[in-house]
C-alpha cells in the first residue's frame, strides 16, 4: 500500500496479528486477499490454500442463516456451515464489513467457530428430555433450597402440581414422622460430603403418607460454591408393604413365644388375659385385642381383658362390635375373620367409622368346651392371612392349655409342669425332643455296656413330605406331622421312646431289643403309618415313611457307630423307592467308602474308563462314555457301582464327575493330536454339578484354552456331550438350563440319560436342548422277550426322530437285541456286546 493508506493498512495488519478469530481481507469479488493464522487453523489448512480463493467455496450448501439484529446498513452478519480441508464440517458466525480510508475500501469477513455451542446446546437438549422422562421423581432446589424445577413423575408421586411448588421449600411434604435430628444429620451429610441417601418417609398433597428412597446431591460452581441441589425419589412402598408382611409373621411368631412364657408364669386367669392382650398388640402390630368368655347360661359372651395401641385418633372397634364377633367365634367354635378382601356377610359388618379395621375372633376351650374367643383387630385391610390366622389360633390353643391347667392344680404346679414339658417336648409333635432322646441313648448305651444288653434305634423318615409342603402348604405339613406322631407314639410298646429328631425325621429307641425284634417293630410301624388317612383341612393324605434300623452291639459299639449305621441304612430304604425298613447290614459303610473316595481323589485315583458308541446301521464307533472307575493303591479297580452310592450320599460326586471331566478333555486334546478320527465323548453330571455355577463356568473355561491348542471350537464342533438323568433335573430345571447355558453357547450338548427309569417327564424335552436320549438298559433287556416293551422302545425312538433326537440304547448284551432296536429305529447302540469299558 501506498504512504497513504497506512492508517487503514496498520489497522489491518494489528487485527490479521492479534485477533482469536479468523480474519480474512476480502476484495470485491468476495476473494481472499490475506488472512490470518487463526484462519488457517481454523479451517485446517495452510495460507496458500486461502489466498485467491473465496470465502464462499469454503461454505457448505447448507443455506447460511442471517442474523435479525444485524443493525449497520454497511455490513453483513450470518451464521452458515463450514467445511475444514479435512472435509469435517463446524457452525460458525461470521460477520463481514467494509472499511474505508481516503478512497481505498477493502472488506473484512470475521469467523468465530461456534460448534462448541451447538454441542453445548444439545447436552442442555438431552438433559431436559432425561429430566422430562424420567421414572423417577426430580425436585431442584437453589442454593436456598426453595424449588426451581421439578418433573411429571413428581407430580404423579406427590399429587402437587409445578405451579404448585415452584419457590417454596421441599418442606412441604414433610410426613411428621422424622424428628428435627433427622433432618440435621441429612443436610450435615449433604453439606459435608455432597450427597446423601436414604430411606425417607414424605406427604402426598392428598394427606397420604408413603415411603421413598431419595438421594440428594448438590451441584457447584467453578468457584465451588454450592448454586443447587437435585434430588430423586423412587417410591418404595411395594417393598415396604412385603417388609411389613414379614414383620408381622416374625413378631407375631415372637408373640407366640411370649404367650408360652405368660402360660408358665401368670398367678390367675385375668393376669393371664391381660397379658395375651397386651402382648398380642405390642408384638403383632394390632389396633385392639380383647378376650370375652361365656361363663354360664344365657350365654352371653362378657369382655374380660382388653389393650390397644396409644395414638391419638385411632379408630378403635365399639364394645358391641367385639361381642357380636367374640358370640360368632364361640358359637360356630371356629376362627371368624372379616376384612375387605371378603364378602361381608354374616352378623357383624365393618361399617361407618370402623370400615377400615380388619378383625378377627380366635376360639378357646376351657375343660373340653369353647368357653371364649380371642378377638384382634388391625388397621390394616386385607391384614390376617393364612400364616397369621394360624399363629393367632395356636395363641388361642396355649390360652386353652392355660386354663385347663389353672382349673387342674396350683399356678406353680401348672408352671412348673408346662416348663418341663417345654423343655422336654416338641412344641409341634408333643413328642420327645432330640436332646431327651440323646440323653435316654446315653443312659442305656452306659446300661448296655456294661450289662452287655441289647437296644435298638430306628430312624424315621416321612417320604416326600417336602411335596406336601409345597402342594397344601407349611401349616397342612404341621398337621400331617401331628398326626404321623400320634401315630408313632400310640405304636410305640411300653418302655419304647420316641421324640422328634429333626424335620420330618423321627427316632425310636427301643430298650432290650435285639435285630429282628427291632425290624418287626419298625416294620409295625411302616404299615400302620400307610395304612392310616390322615385329614386336614379337606384333604385325605396317606403318608409313608423309610425307616433305618441298627442295634447295639452287633452293629455298632458306640452310640456315633450306631447313628452312622442307622443313617446308612436309612438312606437305603430311600434309594430303594422308600416306604420300607432296612437294617444296616455287614456291607463297608459309606464312610469307609468315602475315606478310600477322598484318598483316591487326593492321589488322582479316580480314573475315567471309555465304552464306545456305536452306530446300528453300520457298527462304526460314533462315541464314547467315560465311566468313573476308583484304583486302589494295591492295583484293585472298582466300577462305579461299588461306590457310586456312598459318593452321592457324601457329597463328593461333584468332585468325581469334575475329575473325570477333565480326563475326558486331556483324551480329546490328544485324539486330535494323533489325528485319530473324531467321535463324541459322553461324560456325567451329577446334580451337585449342575448346581453348581462356578464349577461348570471353570469347566467352561477350560475347554475353551484346551480348544484354543487344538482348533476345536465353537465354530467347529466341541465334541463333549454332557449326560444329565431326570433325577438330576427334578430339583430345579430352570436353574439347571441357567447354569449350562454357558456350556451349551459353546457347543456343549446334552443327552438325557436313563430315560424310562424315572419320571420320564416330556417336560424335559419340551424345555430342555436334548440332542440324544438314552434309553434306560433295562427297557432294552426285554425288547426280544416283551412285545409291549418292544412298543414302548418303538414310540420312543419315533418321538426322538419327530424331535430331531438321537436315540440310543444302553446295556446290549447280544446281536439279537441289537437288530432289534435297529429294526424300532433306534440310532445309536452301547454295551458289552459292542465292548466294555476301557481304563483311557
Amino acid at each position: 500500500m501506498r504512504k497513504g493508506n497506512a492508517g487503514l493498512h496498520g489497522k489491518l495488519a494489528f487485527l490479521l496479528a492479534f485477533s482469536t478469530d479468523a480474519v480474512f481481507v476480502l476484495d470485491d469479488r468476495g476473494v481472499i486477499q490475506t488472512a490470518n493464522r487463526e484462519a488457517c487453523r481454523i479451517l485446517a489448512c495452510e495460507a496458500q490454500a486461502l489466498a485467491g480463493a473465496s470465502l464462499r467455496s469454503w461454505r457448505t450448501d447448507a443455506p447460511i442463516r442471517p442474523h435479525p439484529d444485524s443493525t449497520r446498513p454497511d455490513s453483513l452478519c450470518y451464521s452458515a456451515f463450514f467445511k475444514r480441508l479435512s472435509g469435517e464440517t463446524f457452525l460458525a458466525d461470521v460477520s463481514v464489513a467494509s472499511v474505508t480510508e481516503g478512497d481505498k475500501r477493502a472488506y473484512v469477513a470475521i469467523l468465530r467457530d461456534i460448534s462448541w455451542l451447538a454441542e453445548a446446546s444439545y447436552r442442555q437438549n438431552l438433559a431436559a428430555a432425561v429430566f422430562d422422562n424420567s421414572i423417577e421423581a426430580i425436585i431442584v432446589t437453589n442454593a436456598a433450597n426453595r424449588i426451581v424445577a421439578v418433573n411429571a413423575a413428581f407430580e404423579r408421586l406427590t399429587g402437587y402440581t409445578t405451579s404448585e411448588v415452584m419457590g417454596r421449600s421441599p418442606n412441604l411434604l414433610q410426613s411428621g414422622r422424622h424428628d428435627k435430628a433427622f433432618y440435621l444429620s441429612l443436610w450435615h451429610s449433604v453439606l459435608a460430603t455432597g450427597h446423601w441417601q436414604g430411606e425417607i418417609w414424605d406427604r402426598r398433597k392428598n394427606g397420604e403418607i408413603f415411603p421413598q428412597w431419595l438421594t440428594i446431591s448438590v451441584v457447584r460452581d467453578d468457584s465451588g460454591a454450592i448454586t443447587h441441589h437435585v434430588a430423586i425419589c423412587h417410591d418404595i412402598t411395594e417393598r415396604k408393604e412385603s417388609e411389613e408382611r414379614l414383620r408381622h409373621v416374625t413378631d407375631f411368631y415372637s408373640a407366640l413365644c411370649q404367650v408360652d412364657h405368660l402360660v408358665a408364669c401368670r398367678t390367675n386367669p385375668r393376669a393371664l388375659f391381660e397379658g395375651i392382650c397386651r402382648t398380642t398388640v405390642e408384638y403383632g402390630h394390632l389396633r385392639y385385642a380383647s378376650i370375652a368368655v361365656v361363663e354360664s347360661p344365657p350365654d352371653i359372651p362378657r369382655i374380660v381383658a382388653t389393650f390397644s395401641e396409644t395414638q391419638d385418633n385411632a379408630v378403635l372397634p365399639l364394645e358391641k362390635m367385639v361381642l357380636a364377633l367374640a358370640q360368632d367365634a364361640i358359637k360356630a367354635g371356629e376362627t371368624v375373620v372379616q376384612q375387605e378382601e371378603e364378602a361381608q356377610a354374616g352378623p357383624v359388618r365393618l361399617v361407618g367409622a370402623q370400615a377400615g379395621l380388619s378383625a378377627g375372633a380366635f376360639p378357646f376351650k376351657r375343660g373340653g368346651h369353647v368357653y371364649g374367643a380371642l378377638c384382634v383387630f388391625s388397621g390394616e385391610a386385607s391384614f390376617f392371612d393364612n400364616d397369621l390366622r394360624h399363629l393367632l389360633q395356636r395363641i388361642a390353643e396355649d390360652i386353652s392349655f392355660a386354663l385347663d391347667s389353672f382349673d387342674q392344680e396350683t399356678l406353680r404346679q401348672a408352671a412348673e409342669s408346662r416348663a418341663h414339658y417345654l423343655a422336654q417336648h416338641d412344641i409341634l409333635t408333643g413328642l420327645y425332643r432330640r436332646n431327651m432322646i440323646e440323653e435316654a441313648m446315653a443312659r442305656h448305651h452306659a446300661q448296655g455296656s456294661q450289662e452287655n444288653a441289647a437296644y435298638s434305634l430306628g430312624l424315621i423318615d416321612l417320604d416326600h413330605f417336602k411335596i406336601v409342603n409345597d402342594t397344601y402348604g407349611h401349616a397342612i405339613g404341621d398337621k400331617v406331622l401331628i398326626q404321623a406322631a400320634k401315630i408313632l407314639r400310640e405304636a410305640m410298646r411300653l418302655g419304647d421312646l420316641v421324640g422328634r429328631w429333626g424335620g420330618e425325621e423321627f427316632l425310636c429307641l427301643l430298650p432290650d431289643t435285639g435285630p429282628d425284634p427291632a425290624l418287626y417293630s419298625m416294620e409295625r410301624i411302616r404299615e400302620q403309618l400307610a395304612r392310616a388317612t390322615i385329614v386336614v383341612g379337606g384333604h385325605e393324605l396317606h403318608v409313608t415313611a423309610s425307616i433305618g434300623v441298627a442295634s447295639f452291639p452287633v452293629d455298632g459299639k458306640t452310640i456315633a457307630e450306631l447313628m452312622t449305621m442307622v443313617d446308612a441304612a436309612l438312606y437305603q430304604a430311600k434309594q430303594e423307592g422308600g416306604d420300607r425298613v432296612r437294617r444296616a447290614d455287614s456291607s463297608p459303610s459309606i464312610f469307609f467308602i468315602g475315606g478310600q473316595i477322598e484318598e483316591a481323589l487326593g492321589h488322582g485315583r479316580i480314573v475315567a474308563a471309555a465304552q464306545p458308541i456305536v452306530s446300528l446301521k453300520d457298527g462304526v464307533v460314533v462315541a464314547d462314555e467315560s465311566l468313573a472307575r476308583l484304583t486302589l493303591p494295591e492295583g484293585t479297580v472298582l466300577e462305579a457301582g461299588q461306590f457310586i452310592e456312598a459318593a452321592a450320599h457324601l457329597g463328593q460326586l461333584q468332585r468325581i464327575d469334575q475329575a473325570i471331566i477333565a480326563q475326558v478333555m486331556h483324551r480329546c486334546v490328544e485324539r486330535v493330536k494323533a489325528h485319530d478320527a473324531p467321535i463324541l465323548h459322553f461324560v456325567n453330571a451329577s446334580a451337585g454339578l449342575l448346581a453348581h455355577a462356578q464349577t461348570l463356568a471353570t469347566l467352561l473355561q477350560d475347554a475353551r484354552d484346551r480348544g484354543r491348542d487344538t482348533g476345536l471350537t465353537r465354530d467347529c464342533g466341541t465334541p463333549f456331550v454332557i449326560e444329565i438323568t431326570e433325577r438330576a433335573m427334578l430339583r430345579d430345571r430352570k436353574a439347571v438350563k441357567r447354569h449350562l447355558e454357558p456350556l451349551l453357547e459353546y457347543g456343549f450338548r446334552v443327552a438325557l440319560d436313563d430315560f424310562g427309569s424315572g419320571y420320564s417327564s416330556f417336560l424335559y424335552l419340551a424345555d430342555f436342548p436334548v440332542s440324544f436320549l438314552k434309553v434306560e438298559k433295562e427297557l432294552v433287556a426285554r425288547i426280544t422277550s416283551e412285545k409291549r416293551m418292544a412298543a414302548i422302545i418303538g414310540d420312543i425312538a419315533r418321538l426322538g426322530h419327530d424331535l430331531g433326537i438321537t436315540t440310543i440304547a444302553e446295556g446290549i448284551e447280544d446281536a439279537e437285541t441289537a437288530e432289534a432296536l435297529l429294526a424300532l429305529g433306534i440310532d445309536w447302540g452301547q454295551g458289552f456286546h459292542f465292548g466294555a469299558p476301557v481304563l483311557a
